[in-house]
């Protein structure tokens, strides 16, 4: 089974045609794109999307969206005591086997500190976030699934606090991070993740954000090959 996980920047135009021919040039059985718009897929697949309001006063901008070649089910876009519009999971058929997938998009340290709302401390949404997903988690029963998506911290432990780092590496305490240290290809480390149980490795590489001297994106791109 294919994942793609893509930052877009709410790409439009040549970077998003440039985008989507990297992603699908791959063949994904899944894509989990964060910070996406809603026709940024060009290719023909079952597309969801989370709720859009994430405290920004934005139209047709989503910071989660998957796409499958197969349909999805058991869609859930709410995670109770979390900030909103940056959760999405469904249940989609790969390789013969179900698999749930829980797209994120965590909020950034400064969410909402001296923009948006303006009413957060720093690290409040991103430790709220975790903290819901972390409860979320404790009752979850799928013996396959998939974590994916922007996590705004590098792992290992960079420069974030030690307490955030705890609870970020505490909440995926039963999922196997493959994404954490070097990404190979790109020989940096990422703050997108993908966070697996119930599955091996058989890839895992990036593509650079940087195409033929443009930026496509204000991140690399995640590609891996589960089994």
């Amino acid at each position: 089974m294919k994942l793609v996980v893509c930052n877009t920047e709410w790409a439009t135009g040549k970077k998003k045609k440039l985008l989507n021919e990297i992603i699908f040039d791959y063949s994904p059985d899944i894509v989990c794109a964060t910070e996406v718009k809603k026709d940024f897929f060009l290719k023909e697949g079952n597309v969801i999307f989370s709720e859009n309001d994430y405290g920004y006063n934005t139209v047709d901008k989503y910071k989660v969206s998957l796409w499958s070649k197969k349909p999805w089910t058991a869609i859930n876009e709410t995670l109770p005591h979390a900030p909103s519009g940056r959760f999405l999971s469904a249940c989609t058929e790969a390789d013969s086997a179900l698999i749930n997938i829980i797209g994120v998009c965590i909020p950034w340290k400064s969410a909402h500190v001296s923009t948006g709302m303006k009413n957060k401390k720093i690290w409040e949404d991103h430790i709220a976030y975790i903290d819901a997903l972390n409860e979320y988690l404790a009752s979850d029963t799928h013996s396959k699934q998939i974590i994916c998506g922007d996590m705004n911290q590098r792992i290992p432990i960079a420069k974030q606090p030690e307490l955030v780092f705890n609870k970020l590496t505490n909440m995926l305490r039963n999922h196997k991070i493959i994404t954490s240290g070097n990404i190979p290809k790109i020989e940096t480390v990422s703050i997108d993740h993908v966070a697996v149980k119930g599955f091996d490795v058989k890839e895992m590489f990036g593509v650079s954000k940087i195409q033929d001297g443009i930026e496509l994106t204000d991140h690399d791109l995640i590609f891996c090959e589960l089994i």
